[in-house]
């Protein structure tokens, strides 16, 4: 079952151009729950419709369902279409600029006609914004930088964005009897948590009968044995096809970043004495059967595809000291979830019970603290409510164990958001910034050190707080961040919702080599996205973590005797 994303898009820019059209607030929220509720529930509208059953979605009203209707049985929706004839689309982008929203876009739109990046970014180059009523001379200077960051991220997707689309085509090649092998490469084969495009290579010696095929089903430019097109979902889709006999070769070469790739060719020379050829096998006497055959032919240990990044997997591969990384199946605790005693969608049993079904030994709920108003952050009263409900699951034995924890804001001294009183009875502790983003480089470091030193952290929560495609880390000096926690012996969260995948892979080596454990959380808000953990995990692996890195695969008991012993005064 797939969730259609081009509705639930779709239901989301309706959402924000009633906003912008200055409509009432609910008739647009209902538009924006609709598309969340589709989401984390992976609706199938075309079956409900069919079904007739779409009016018994909760929050789905009669014009609601008369929309979606519509959508299922002519592929748009009208109503859309008027209000995009009205309100310019790409207002949408500017609204989740930071600092603006859908009031201001508003008022940018009547004041000054913006109705695009460029136009926004000229207005702001002519010294226009800074004068509105609402706006700065500092304001408009975000603005700006926030502009060359768009710009920067045109064309980039979301990894977990393109996967959907990577099966269907997978699906499509292991269905066309000419296609010999085929495989991701590039970007996705090595989990780069941004990609340019959906990467394949095929295998084939029936180049006209493959294009034929896939012509069939997309609009192709075709440039020698190179195939594009893109998909109803936007996304860049790149089909190479090459003989079998370069398959393993170019399955190779088109997986390695280009660092990797000029540290690979130039030690392919020295070990061969062969120049290297990008598309050709220089040894042609040759024929390889798999990328492990081509690494023990030149000497080398095999390097897992998240590892080719860089020089330092040809180095580690030529020591043969390339490590086991961690695994899906290493982890035995979920840590850092939701529930709706804050802002999640499920129970704290049902959060456990679909832990429990993915394997899991433990689940660490982590709830909003007091200070999180937005998100219905738990006051002192409702966390002993909350330890009593854990401890009476507990007692009986529903198959996980659950501990009690919480995401405590790191207010802007850099203190936690509970008296000690409070902040003892949690089994585990999740300092988070969630707020006050715009401080100086010096004063969020120092704000989130002070965090790190509070004998009741255990855990740093998403320590650059970048939002991948959306927003830029705060000004923070991470390797101090990375140090502190080090000398403090206390866990970095690597977190694996894969709208932020943060810390970022870079940093996760500097932390495995400070001896800093990780946490691999999934910062799930509901039980579908509990699945984010195994993004986390590619990801992880990239920053080759093994399982002696990762707290996530001690055992309950083991995890426990660990936090514990971070001490508490």
């Amino acid at each position: 079952m797939e969730v259609d994303k081009k509705l639930v898009k779709i239901l989301r820019n309706i959402a924000i151009l009633l906003q912008i059209k200055g409509e009432n607030v609910f008739k647009a929220n209902a538009y924006a729950n609709a598309a969340d509720i589709i989401e984390s529930m992976q609706l199938d509208v075309r079956d409900l419709v069919r079904q007739g059953k779409l009016a018994e979605i909760k929050g789905f009203g009669e014009a609601l369902v008369k929309k979606i209707t519509e959508y299922v049985e002519t592929g748009k929706i009208s109503f859309y279409e008027k209000l995009t004839s009205e309100i310019p689309v790409e207002l949408v982008t500017i609204t989740k600029i930071p600092g603006i929203g859908p009031k201001k876009t508003k008022l940018l739109f009547e004041t000054l006609g913006i109705k695009t990046i460029d136009d926004l970014e000229q207005a702001c180059i002519d010294n226009k914004v800074a004068k509105i009523k609402g706006f700065s001379a500092k304001s408009q200077e975000i603005i700006l930088n926030s502009i060359q960051h768009i710009k920067a991220w045109k064309g980039k997707k979301h990894q977990f964005a393109c996967f959907q689309e990577a099966n269907n085509i997978d699906i499509l090649l292991k269905n066309i009897p000419e296609v010999i092998e085929h495989s991701l490469v590039g970007e996705m084969r090595r989990y780069s948590e941004i990609v340019s495009q959906v990467h394949f290579l095929v295998s084939t010696n029936e180049n006209q009968k493959v294009i034929d095929y896939l012509q069939q089903q997309f609009n192709l430019i075709l440039d020698g044995n190179v195939i594009t097109f893109s998909t109803d979902e936007e996304i860049d889709v790149k089909i190479q096809l090459t003989e079998p006999k370069n398959y393993i070769w170019l399955l190779h070469n088109l997986t390695g970043s280009e660092k990797y790739i000029n540290s690979f060719a130039k030690y392919f020379t020295e070990r061969t004495s062969q120049p290297f050829n990008f598309e050709q096998f220089p040894l042609s006497n040759k024929v390889l059967k798999s990328e492990s055959e081509l690494f023990e032919l030149l000497d080398l240990q095999y390097i897992p595809p998240e590892l080719r990044e860089n020089e330092l997997a040809i180095i580690r591969a030529k020591e043969k000291a390339i490590p086991k990384l961690v695994s899906e199946r290493d982890l035995k605790g979920m840590i850092h979830v939701h529930s709706s005693w804050s802002d999640g969608f499920n129970t704290i049993e049902q959060m456990a019970n679909a832990a429990r079904s993915l394997g899991f030994e433990y689940i660490v709920i982590c709830d909003h603290s007091q200070t999180a108003k937005y998100a219905n952050g738990l006051e002192p009263e409702r966390v002993i409510q909350q330890h009593k409900e854990i401890d009476e699951l507990n007692s009986k034995n529903i198959g996980i164990k659950i501990l009690k924890g919480i995401e405590s804001d790191i207010l802007p001294d850099g203190s936690l958001d509970y008296d000690e009183d409070i902040l003892k009875k949690f089994d585990v502790v999740v300092a988070s910034v969630h707020s006050h983003f715009k401080m100086s480089k010096n004063e969020m470091t120092r704000r989130i050190i002070y965090a790190i030193m509070s004998p009741y952290t255990h855990i740093l929560g998403h320590p650059t707080g970048r939002l991948l495609l959306s927003r830029e880390s705060y000004e923070v000096d991470i390797k101090s961040i990375i140090d502190a926690a080090s000398d403090y012996g206390k866990i970095i969260e690597l977190n694996a919702n894969p709208y932020r995948l943060d810390l970022p892979w870079e940093h996760i080596i500097y932390a495995k080599e400070k001896g800093v454990k990780i946490a691999i959380n999934p910062d799930s808000h509901d039980t579908n996205s509990l699945t984010d953990v195994f993004y986390g995990v590619k990801f992880a692996r990239k920053g080759w973590l093994e399982p002696n890195d990762v707290v996530n695969c001690l055992s309950h008991e083991e995890f426990l005797k660990y936090i514990n012993s971070l001490g508490k005064s």
